[in-house]
């Protein structure tokens, strides 16, 4: 028998997509989630509800949180939603956090929207809004194309100077204009954690041109990219640092700035899937 190991990474994620397309009875999803802790309300909008946990999950496919995936349809739209992927900063690789990106894509998803929490370093994105997230740094320490290359997978220098195109953006920006939702376009910084920066190294974010700084997406957008798969990435801002001042992060007050923006993010995310389905 072959061990997970030995088995190309494109055969992997075709046996694991063809394992889910068959237990979900062959409807292929349109629109994959990943959504960030609290975001992911908007697996209970959806009809004909299939629910897989962990142990109905193909070997290797993990995702964080409780490890479930939610299909069903919005507005006519076959939607795929699932928790975060794992996080560098709990010891995982980046196969193991990008396998399930490698799935999707599989499946047949042609739009991947990521959701988490970043903290602000601009005063125009305050903690409770939602950011649309224009580009990234990878400050994460994660290149999940490293190592040997599969041409069925992708190209082995795949370009990145549009990982989130314009259109989805738009789209975004347009559904928060309509539903009275503050959303602005940021640039989103990825740092490996789990300790925050430093003052120091915030300064050093918002000079490189961050806007936003969190610890996850930036692995998955890569992968996402390389796999041909279009990228959407939102982002609840939890708190604004103050880079001049050595004031600690207050806790109870980004659970309060996300309480505030889940339901927000929920009806922009609705309304992306309405929009598409017209």
């Amino acid at each position: 028998m072959v061990s997970p190991s030995d088995t190309p990474l494109r055969r992997r994620a075709l046996a694991a997509a063809e394992e889910l397309l068959d237990r979900l009875g062959g409807v292929r999803p349109r629109v994959a989630m990943l959504l960030g802790t609290g975001h992911s309300s908007i697996s209970n909008q959806l009809k004909k509800r299939t629910v897989l946990q962990r142990p109905d999950l193909p070997r290797g496919l993990v995702l964080a949180e409780e490890s479930h995936l939610v299909a069903g349809e919005l507005d006519g739209v076959p939607i795929l939603v699932g928790d975060p992927p794992l996080a560098p900063h709990d010891g995982h690789g980046p196969f193991e956090m990008t396998f399930p990106i490698r799935v999707l894509r599989a499946m047949g998803a042609e739009l991947l929207i990521l959701t988490a929490g970043a903290a602000s370093l601009s005063r125009q994105l305050e903690p409770g809004s939602i950011a649309v997230v224009e580009d990234h740094l990878n400050f994460a320490n994660v290149q999940p194309l490293q190592g040997p290359h599969d041409a069925e997978l992708g190209p082995r220098f795949p370009d990145m100077s549009n990982p989130y195109p314009v259109r989805w953006r738009k789209l975004a920006r347009d559904v928060a204009n309509e539903i009275g939702i503050n959303c602005l376009e940021g640039v989103f910084a990825a740092v490996p954690g789990p300790s925050l920066p430093t003052r120091a190294e915030y300064r050093f974010l918002r000079r490189a041109g961050a806007d936003l700084v969190g610890m996850s997406l930036v692995p998955e957008v890569i992968a996402a990219v390389h796999s041909g798969l279009d990228v959407l990435a939102l982002v609840g801002v939890t708190q604004f640092v103050q880079v001049e001042s050595a004031i600690p992060v207050a806790i109870e007050e980004m659970l309060d700035a996300a309480d505030l923006a889940a339901p927000r993010m929920a009806s922009m995310l609705a309304g992306i899937v309405a929009r598409m389905s017209s």
